[in-house]
């Protein structure tokens, strides 16, 4: 298998399913072409060299997880599992929970093979892409990880948040309210203290995978990829902070803040390919404008005619680490139904699915739809077999309400179990024949939302009105006449399998 992102690179390279581009300028052609080629199911992963302006060897990865195939390679899962099959083995996967693996201080640690820091801190250094034509400016990370420790509990955890290149020594992470680092960080904040952390910009596929997915406050992402790997992640300690960061990482940006002691010194994945060091400052302190950049729902949000970009607080860069010959991990969002992560829609489907199950019987099958988003679950279609009155409405009910499902969530729709969720006409077909609209929709108000929920308002925004709603849609038989409800137009599987053993050799041929 793999512990790093040139192991993944390299299994992808002997299964023909890496392409690599030479040439190609930093300046929105990168993006033009991640787009294009992802737009096709079956698209390889691309590895850019030779980018303008920049020596050989400083490297660009996308695309990397754009077929289901790769997104099971990296969940250690059957490669031939597709749809509602790879959402059930991943869920049995993780049906007795995370049992955490701790990370190991790596002997020996690829990260620093080469430190930078002071005045010789330069970000440019690096062909960071601008990836959309009307982003705001360059973003160094789009499948990076945000590491931070909780000041009390002493944890550690990585997050996914985009990252946009300010200056030679500036950047910011752009955090979602309600997140484990935007927590993390108030409480640092709250203290008068900047918050120290390190953001890694490619990594173990394995270990990125457990930044983006729905992991339990207080568990670390690190140990997540341990026991999902079955061993542990090596990690290096950061100079200044003390934080982990990944040994075999390319790059890690670190930043200083008030040093922790020795004791509660912890270490980096050693492998990591780039890791900023450096701090995060409350706005009061320092601000910057942010964006605007094409985010996963497939708009740019945050600006527009009447709106303003936002101000966000600073990551002041202190140290970079980086191994020879970097490569830059670009996860850059397109408009659904274009992937961007591993598998987001199956990690999210699996774990709504998981929710339900644990407080409502016989759910036959949870899918967030990817026509609408490839994160998030804009559009979730939960099947089941009605048992009692008010069954349907309850499974809903949990679905909007889990940490899974909650976050912009916008549509929740359960179906009977004669159909298969994870197939649109099937769902399209039960809105329009088991759905009354008069009956069957329910709203929910004043719901966990985020800045780049494209449907509030630049002035809502601005008053921190991150509420958005969500529709309850019973698209099902009615359960007081179930048995009832008209028969379904089609063949039974008995009959078809009969025919399928006299005429299939003439269906075949004809």
């Amino acid at each position: 298998m793999f512990d790093d992102l040139r192991g993944f690179l390299n299994i992808l390279k002997s299964q023909s399913e890496l392409k690599e581009i030479s040439g190609a300028d930093w300046d929105l052609e990168i993006g033009a072409i991640t787009e294009l080629l992802a737009a096709d199911a079956s698209a390889p992963a691309l590895l850019f060299d030779g980018i303008k302006g920049y020596s050989p060897g400083f490297r660009i990865a996308t695309n990397l997880f754009a077929t289901e195939q790769r997104s099971a390679l990296v969940l250690r899962l059957p490669s031939e599992l597709k749809g509602l099959d790879l959402v059930r083995a991943w869920r049995e996967k993780i049906r007795g929970g995370i049992k955490p693996i701790d990370p190991i201080d790596a002997k020996d640690a690829p990260v620093k093979e080469n430190i930078v820091e002071g005045d010789d801190v330069d970000l440019y250094r690096f062909p960071v892409p601008r990836w959309h034509e009307w982003d705001g400016g360059r973003y160094i990370g789009t499948g990076s990880m945000t590491i931070t420790r909780d000041p009390d509990e002493k944890w550690v955890n990585l997050g996914t948040y985009r990252v946009m290149l300010h200056d030679r020594n500036t950047t910011s992470f752009y955090i979602s309210v309600g997140r484990h680092a935007a927590i993390m960080r108030e409480k640092y904040w709250s203290r008068g203290r900047p918050c120290p952390a390190a953001i890694c910009l490619g990594q173990d596929p394995t270990l990125w995978a457990m930044s983006v997915a729905t992991i339990p406050w207080g568990i670390s992402e690190y140990g997540a990829a341990g026991w999902l790997r079955g061993g542990p992640v090596e990690v290096t300690s950061a100079q200044e902070t003390g934080l982990p960061i990944p040994a075999a990482a390319e790059i890690v940006l670190e930043g200083e803040a008030c040093p922790p002691s020795v004791e509660a010194r912890d270490p980096i994945p050693a492998a990591a390919e780039i890791v900023l060091e450096g701090e995060a400052f409350p706005p009061s302190v320092e601000a910057r404008e942010e964006g605007p950049f094409g985010e996963w729902m497939g708009y740019y949000v945050g600006h527009g005619k009447t709106g303003k970009r936002p101000n966000v607080p600073v990551f002041k860069v202190r140290r970079i680490y980086y191994r020879n010959d970097p490569i830059l991990q670009g996860n850059p969002p397109f408009k659904p139904p274009i992937p961007f992560g591993v598998g987001e829609h199956i990690l999210v489907s699996a774990a709504i699915w998981d929710a339900v199950e644990r407080e409502v019987p016989d759910v036959r099958g949870v899918w967030v739809a990817k026509e609408a988003s490839t994160w998030g679950a804009l559009f979730t279609v939960i099947s089941l077999r009605q048992r009692y009155p008010g069954h349907a409405k309850q499974a809903a009910c949990v679905a909007a309400g889990c940490r899974a499902g909650a976050y912009m969530g916008r549509f929740y729709v359960v179906i009977d179990d004669d159909l298969d969720p994870s197939k649109m006409g099937d769902v399209l077909w039960a809105l329009g024949t088991r759905c009354d609209p008069e009956r069957s929709i329910d709203v929910i108000r004043e719901t966990w939302s985020s800045e780049a929920d494209p449907i509030i308002s630049p002035e809502r925004k601005g008053k921190g009105e991150l509420l958005g709603s969500k529709a309850l849609i019973l698209a099902c038989k009615p359960y007081p006449w179930y048995e009832d409800f008209p028969k379904v137009n089609r063949a039974s599987p008995e009959l078809l399998a009969r025919v399928q053993e006299k005429w299939g050799s003439i269906l075949r041929n004809g």
